[in-house]
């Protein structure tokens, strides 16, 4: 159930391209099947970082099992995506990691 969602204050071009280029990565830093990999991205927002308008992100990754000592290696691996895809600085990313508890998360009218 992994879930990426992508707020950004800069409009991406291929949006298309970005969310597959996204799903891949996902699926194979966490390990898990991609067609439970679910992708958003939100551009063009008006958003602040530092007091700056510059480009940034603020990056949420949400998957059932994820624990704390994988997220430094996945924010490298996100940080450096977005750096290569999009020229985000990876100091003007913050990324939130989350891991719901199974029952509180629904899928195909039940829960995993």
């Amino acid at each position: 159930m992994p879930y990426l969602h992508v707020h950004t204050n800069i409009e991406v071009a291929d949006s298309a391209g970005l969310l597959r280029v996204l799903s891949a990565e996902a699926a194979a830093a966490l390990g898990k099947p991609e067609r439970y990999v679910m992708v958003e991205i939100s551009d063009a927002k008006p958003m602040l970082f530092a007091g700056s308008d510059a480009p940034l992100a603020f990056v949420e990754l949400k998957s059932l099992g994820l624990t704390s000592d994988r997220t430094a290696a996945l924010s490298q691996r996100l940080c450096a995506l977005l750096s290569r895809e999009t020229g985000l600085d990876p100091a003007r990313i913050y990324i939130e990691f989350a891991a719901p508890e199974a029952a509180m998360f629904g899928w195909d009218g039940g829960t995993f």
